[in-house]
């Protein structure tokens, strides 16, 4: 209606403009010659034309507005018959659903009054159960338990008597061919250890020089090795002797640099342990991957492997440990094939099953404890940590690589020839004595040599934290713990050291 009257006022106002505009024309223009009548005529015919161009604007406009309404009816009259579709649907799934529900509360209903009648015929029962049997709920429950388990009992010894009868008939023959196999495809010869190492020299100034001026140089080779020196046994040749092979080995390559130098003081004697020192760890480290080639384990964590590296300079009742840990790898391998165990498993156990006697003499705990303890360490597998921790059987083997591991070691270790008891019993005396001396110092001490076969042990202690007089007090201390929880033949010395150096360079 609105756009109707705005349109009816756009033709006002443009017929008002048409008369003004012709007004002024004329006003210009001379008229006098154009009739009156033809004027009129024209204005009347403009305001017909603008008057019918109008209406017919109007109309088309209601046209379209008519449209529009009949539209938006039609939507409207739609909308209303979904939402009563809708309508319909819901009531009739409301419906449904109380049909449902009071159909639910009845078998509720009736399921309650079942199970209040089976609580009374249970009670029933019971009672005359009790009365004819003579027996309480328990008591009868009692004794067909144990009915029960007496036939289960039966069942099971007598399927476990046939297993045994069909096991012991060929495990025994099979087993010995497998252990026999294993040992004549893995056969491996070994140098009995000893504790001394000999260096040959050429005549007797060299060991002048070895001595030193009043000893001292002997006195300062074995206060930074732990070795002993014996320089007094044969013309020719220098001994080094102690129970540790590796302090051994690093006083025999830095004793051979010594003498080849020839000039042989306390300083020199420093420089050369060092350097000696430096080579013994790379060596362990080639050792160590010479192992884990050996077990097959090119991954193998490097702190792990320059630990087992150490094994060549160690021993076990004068088997030495690095050969025996080979010849364990090589049994587990072919036991674990045989019996179709999980053969990289049993080589990774076989080869850490002895690192633990590596850290024995540090670690009060014994060795395959330890080396649980380092593979729990290094975050290996637990079926790996029980193969090696279980080689000895004080811990229940849980696979049958762990049983795998425990043949190999007990079949390298019992054979002939292998191991020497005599020689072990010294290792552990030797170390009870040095674990003696550092109980007592514990913080104090920076290194404990057990030396001349155990008969003295020298304590090397911090300067700034043991006085004078404390060094006596901890040698009368050390000399009675070793006196109270160690055995020995003999006596043992105790030497307490305490050095201070004092360095300053000139420029």
């Amino acid at each position: 209606m609105e756009t109707v009257l705005f349109v009816l006022l756009t033709a006002i106002v443009s017929t008002v403009t048409v008369v003004l505009v012709l007004k002024y024309a004329f006003h210009w223009v001379k008229v006098d010659n154009i009739p009156e009548k033809d004027i009129e005529e024209a204005a009347k015919k403009l305001m017909k034309e603008k008057f019918e161009s109008a209406e017919q604007e109007i109309g088309e406009m209601k046209e379209k507005e008519e449209n529009r309404i009949k539209q938006m009816r039609r939507e409207s009259t739609e909308h209303e018959g979904l939402l009563i579709e809708r309508e319909k649907k819901l009531n009739r799934r409301s419906k449904i659903l109380d049909e449902k529900t009071e159909d639910i509360e009845q078998k509720e209903s009736s399921l309650k009054e079942g199970l209040k009648r089976l609580e009374t015929n249970r009670a029933q029962l019971k009672k005359e159960l009790e009365k004819i049997s003579g027996l309480s709920r328990e008591e009868a429950k009692e004794r067909l338990m144990k009915e029960v388990d007496k036939d289960l009992v039966e069942y099971e010894a007598k399927k476990i008597r046939q297993a045994q009868k069909n096991i012991e008939v060929i495990a025994e023959e099979e087993a010995q061919k497998i252990l026999v196999e294993s040992m004549q495809r893995v056969a491996t010869d070994y140098v009995a250890e000893t504790t001394t190492k000999v260096i040959k020299v050429e005549d007797d100034k060299v060991k002048g020089r070895v001595i030193g001026r009043e000893g001292r140089n002997i006195r300062a080779f074995e206060q930074l090795t732990g070795v002993d020196i014996i320089v007094d046994e044969s013309p020719d040749s220098i001994g080094l002797s102690s129970f540790d092979p590796l302090r051994r080995e690093i006083a025999y390559v830095a004793m051979t640099k010594l003498i080849a130098d020839g000039r042989i003081h306390p300083g020199s004697i420093e420089d050369a342990v060092k350097r000696a020192k430096n080579e013994i760890s790379k060596e362990i480290k080639k050792n160590g991957q010479i192992l884990a080639d050996e077990a097959n384990w090119p991954d193998i964590d490097l702190g792990l492997m320059k630990l087992v590296g150490k094994m060549k300079y160690r021993s076990s009742y004068g088997q030495s440990l690095m050969q025996h840990t080979i010849e364990v790898i090589r049994l587990a391998e072919v036991l674990a094939s045989e019996i179709g165990a999980d053969v990289q498993l049993a080589k990774r156990a076989a080869l850490l099953h002895d690192v633990g006697k590596v850290l024995s003499h540090k670690v009060d705990s014994p060795h395959h404890h330890i080396s649980g303890q380092v593979a729990r360490k290094y975050g290996l597998d637990e079926k790996l940590i029980n193969a090696i921790e279980a080689h000895h059987l004080d811990i229940d083997p849980q696979t049958p690589e762990a049983v795998v591991i425990y043949l190999a070691d007990a079949i390298s270790g019992s054979r002939p020839g292998a191991r020497k008891d005599s020689y072990e019993q010294y290792i552990q005396r030797i170390e009870g004595i040095e674990k003696a001396a550092k109980e007592v110092g514990k913080d104090k001490i920076e290194e404990v040599y057990a030396i001349k076969a155990g008969r003295e042990v020298r304590v090397i202690v911090k300067p700034l934290l043991v006085s004078d007089d404390d060094a006596k007090v901890m040698a009368k201390d050390i000399a009675e713990e070793i006196e109270k929880n160690q055995s020995y033949p003999g006596n043992v010395e105790v030497t307490v050291i305490r050095e201070i150096r004092a360095i300053d360079v000139a420029k």
